[in-house]
């Protein structure tokens, strides 16, 4: 049953369906208010780009009594107030407080980026070698293929590049060298069975 009592509804739940807030109690709430937190979910989670299977999971690490992990049509459903209105009224407070903690969350990282993006280093960008560097580079690697790890430190320094792009145009060099072995070999096998 469902009263009007100066623009908010009471509304006591005695059906059997599934209820996120347990046993069937009575509730007070505004629908407008319902939907309009709905909405603003939504827009936060979209800006923080975070998805609503993303939701569903963090809510299990919040540690809230009784509450675990929801799947991904449960955050649609309500996003989009599909669910029952008990369900709405109990999961309003669950997602107000993962809202709060994921917006203080990504408040922190945007004032300390370096400290909580370590996926930073993965990230960058391609590094351009020029010719000098490329020649000088050829002329180590027919020296020597396979340099330690000092060795391509002191060719990093030399040529004032990170030591990872070092190591890893030797790496992509030796694997060139070898393609290129094999490509004539192939030629060469290819070319004696034709006689």
């Amino acid at each position: 049953l469902a009263s009007a009592t100066g623009g908010s509804y009471t509304q006591r739940t005695t059906n059997n369906n599934y209820s996120l807030s347990g046993p069937p109690t009575e509730v007070d709430y505004n629908p407008r208010e319902l939907e309009a937190f709905s909405e603003l979910f939504k827009q936060r989670r979209i800006k923080l780009g975070v998805t609503q299977a993303d939701v569903g999971k963090a809510l299990g690490n919040l540690k809230i009594a009784g509450v675990g992990s929801l799947s991904q049509s449960t955050i649609c459903r309500f996003e989009s107030l599909t669910l029952s209105h008990n369900n709405m009224v109990a999961l309003k407070p669950v997602l107000q407080a993962w809202l709060e903690e994921a917006e203080a969350d990504a408040a922190e990282r945007s004032r300390h980026p370096e400290i909580y993006d370590p996926e930073e280093e993965k990230r960058r960008k391609r590094t351009s070698i020029t010719d000098s560097e490329k020649r000088s580079l050829e002329a180590f690697f027919s020296v020597q293929p396979r340099p330690s790890s000092e060795k391509i430190s002191q060719i990093a320094e030399k040529l004032n590049l990170r030591k990872n792009v070092v190591r890893v145009w030797f790496c992509n060099q030796r694997q060139k060298q070898k393609r290129m072995k094999f490509s004539t070999l192939g030629l060469l096998h290819h070319a004696a069975n034709r006689s």
